[in-house]
Formats: C-alpha cells, sequence, structure tokens
C-alpha cells in the first residue's frame, strides 16, 4: 500500500503558514512607506527668516 503524499497531515499546516507568510512583509513596507510620507509631509519647506549680521564699528563709521 502506497502512502498518498497529496493527504498527509502537515500539509495542512504548510498551506497556512504560506498565506500568512507574504501578508507580513507587504505589512512592514506599507507602514515603511506611511512613515517616511508622514515625516515628509511634516518637515517640509520651512519659512525663510532675515538673518541679521554683526557689522563692526569700523565699517559703520565709514
Amino acid at each position: 500500500m502506497k502512502n498518498n503524499r497529496n493527504f498527509s497531515s502537515f500539509e495542512g499546516a504548510g498551506r497556512r503558514r504560506s498565506t500568512r507568510l507574504p501578508i507580513l512583509p507587504i505589512v512592514l513596507v506599507v507602514l515603511v512607506v506611511a512613515l517616511l510620507a508622514f515625516l515628509w509631509s511634516r518637515g517640509g519647506e520651512q519659512p525663510q527668516q532675515r538673518v541679521e549680521k554683526a557689522i563692526p564699528a569700523e565699517k559703520l563709521g565709514q
């Protein structure tokens, strides 16, 4: 009598793990992209501010 591998008791557990396994990397990639988009939207361009430059007294008198 031959054992049929298609009806193995271990195959059902292997199938369940294989369907869950690709979901985890996809979720991680989506979370990283969402985090980068969030940080990028908050960082943006900063408004320009006037920079006061110290001028020595010798140049002010000229």
